[in-house]
């Protein structure tokens, strides 16, 4: 293949520090999600005009370990509030940043590489090659271990017209278009051309983004004249229980005072949502079931969806939906455990040096084929804290009939963070990528309900103690992505081995 030719003017080398920069920027709490669409453009340029591949990589390296240094920070206050020591805890931060740099580190090799395209070629291919490393590190957090918790799409949670077209792609495809926006305008200015060449140049960027607008725009109006085929009442509770005092046998009574307080006032509910591990005790064991069962049954709501841990073949995070008397009807057991929170990876080496941040030490993942809980005829899919940042789950709950979603945490170890919100987000591209509502339970907030097309309808402020009631509405909406989403990456994954192939030996 044919050669870019770029300008010969040297690169600086803090290109990938305003990469890190502009990505953190675009995260909660500062959200300035419009700055993404430019974000790769330094880093972009940065690898065109490297000169080896070992610049390119320590360049994306660099970007990496930054940008998740900033938005992971909350890593250090959660461990020290666990205990941890503060070297440790700081270790822990700069280590995760730097295992989640590789990420950077192999789309910049990827990059270099495909140089050997021409710059009309290599920001599509750059776009795909994103895609597919999204795709690959939810795969690999299914396989192995891994933390998930970027998608560059999550960072236009509140721009709703854009990030419909999720229900398509899933958040994968967003993400794909973000990056071509941003590495089609780096090699811009990595060519020597007019500013007028250049501009029409751009112009590809502009269209597709355009095309998601108006896409987006067409599925909001069709939102607003959809009638919900259904509805029911969901009453949310967000207790704000101190998290770090919660297993102090001396905190039980004002635990449990405080959710028989918010549970008289509910009325009228058809479904009860509390958090995960609200009880101050093991479902299993009959005194805490005995309390459970009473203050369900005198209250009003038809059910309740109630998180706690549990011994039942295991220790398990789970939850259980209970009938109007108190009875467990359901349950389910978290799949995708928090590395480090629920269990220690690779225990055999690290568990000398390591143990988990929960005061309840290691759990056991529940079974990944679980059923769906069945509420007077309505499908849950459920999905507690971390859960909520992987859509294979998700879609694999949907395509088994999920209604609706319920997803339930516990951020209370995260603090006064960025991190809540960080976490609250990925629950707005689940609703959107299904088409289904999500019910979202968290002990010291965001508490929420988010329709399918990812519209926030309510939701509680950060540490706020309340009760959120509000009505869900179900709609018969359809989307692709849990059918056919995976296409899109087999798609990427056949145009970039045949680019690659011709990148090796032509």
């Amino acid at each position: 293949m044919k050669k870019s030719r770029f300008s010969a003017s040297a690169y600086p080398a803090s290109l990938p520090v305003i990469t890190a920069v502009l990505l953190i920027l675009s995260y909660p709490k500062f959200g300035q999600g419009w700055l993404a669409w430019f974000a790769l453009a330094p880093l972009s340029y940065f690898i065109l005009k490297s000169k080896t591949l070992k610049a390119a990589a320590a360049g994306g390296a660099a970007c990496g370990f930054l940008f998740y240094l900033g938005i992971l920070y909350w890593i250090y206050p959660t461990m020290r509030a666990g205990g941890v020591n503060p070297a440790v805890s700081a270790l822990g931060l700069v280590l995760l940043s730097l295992v989640l740099s590789a990420e950077f580190l192999l789309v910049s090799v990827y990059g270099f590489l495909f140089k050997k395209t021409g710059v009309k070629v290599w920001p599509y291919l750059f776009a795909l090659g994103w895609l597919l490393l999204e795709h690959g590190k939810m795969y690999l957090s299914l396989k192995a271990v891994w933390f998930p918790w970027f998608m560059l799409g999550y960072t236009q949670w509140d721009y709703a017209p854009l990030i419909q077209i999720a229900s398509v792609t899933g958040v994968y495809g967003l993400s794909g278009a973000i990056c071509f926006s941003g590495a089609l305008l780096g090699s811009l200015f990595a060519l020597q051309a007019s500013v007028y060449k250049k501009v029409l140049r751009f112009v590809p960027a502009l269209l597709l983004f355009a095309g998601i607008w108006v896409f987006g725009k067409g599925s909001l109006e069709r939102a607003a004249a959809a009638v919900p085929v259904k509805t029911f009442k969901a009453a949310l509770l967000q207790p704000s229980i101190d998290l770090y005092a919660k297993w102090d046998a001396a905190e039980a009574g004002n635990i449990t005072a405080g959710i028989e307080s918010l549970l008289a006032g509910v009325k009228g509910a058809d479904l009860v949502v509390w958090p995960e591990n609200a009880l101050p005790c093991w479902i299993d064991d009959s005194d805490c079931y005995g309390w459970l069962k009473a203050v369900v049954s005198s209250g009003t709501a038809a059910g309740s969806f109630v998180g706690s841990v549990s011994k039942d073949d295991g220790r398990h995070v789970s939850a259980f939906l209970l009938d109007g008397k108190g009875v467990i009807t359901a349950s389910y057991n978290k799949r995708q455990l928090v590395p480090f929170g629920e269990y220690v990876p690779l225990r055999d080496f690290l568990g000398k040096y390591i143990k988990p941040v929960a005061a309840l030490g290691e759990f056991v993942p529940g079974d990944a084929e679980q059923r769906l809980m069945n509420f007077n005829g309505l499908k849950i899919g459920a999905a507690i804290c971390y859960e909520s940042v992987f859509p294979y789950l998700f879609a694999g709950d949907t395509r088994g009939g999920a209604d609706v979603f319920v997803n339930i945490t516990n951020d209370g170890w995260y603090l006064d963070t960025a991190a809540p919100y960080q976490h609250f987000i990925a629950n707005i591209f689940r609703a959107v990528e299904n088409r289904r509502p999500v019910v979202r339970a968290a002990n010291n907030g965001i508490s929420a309900v988010i329709d399918p097309w990812g519209r926030v309808l309510a939701k509680t402020a950060l540490n706020q103690k309340t009760v959120l009631e509000a009505s869900v509405p179900l709609y018969a909406e359809q989307a692709v992505f849990p059918l056919y989403g995976q296409w899109f990456a087999l798609a990427a994954l056949l145009i970039v081995s045949a680019f690659l192939l011709a990148v090796l030996f032509l």
